[in-house]
């Protein structure tokens, strides 16, 4: 039997960056080596907290963490930590925005 050959001209399945371009400023972030369920806690105290704060100390040494953020509210990302943020951070400076009729804080 043949081995199914994708678009991205392999025969394994596509990952997700065969379907979406992912931005530019992500092949810097200090979180690329990072396991990615570190930044996204389950729940908001105890060891969640403690997680997200973990997630939030490699945030604070990367040098795309601005667009990361930016990221995060231009797309609603509403789970994670991104750009050294949690979700509720996140609100609050979408409802700033709002209040204040800006797009960018």
């Amino acid at each position: 039997m043949r081995s199914p050959h994708y678009r991205n001209g392999s025969s394994e399945p596509p990952g997700l960056s065969d379907w979406v371009e992912l931005p530019s400023w992500r092949a810097k972030a200090a979180c690329l080596d990072a396991n990615p369920e570190l930044f996204f806690p389950s729940g908001i105290s105890g060891e969640a907290a403690e997680q997200a704060e973990a997630a939030k100390a490699i945030c604070a040494h990367c040098t795309v963490a601005a667009e990361c953020l930016y990221y995060a509210l231009d797309t609603g990302q509403d789970a994670g930590v991104w750009g050294g943020t949690t979700e509720e951070e996140r609100r609050q400076i979408r409802r700033k925005r709002q209040s204040q009729g800006t797009n960018r804080t």
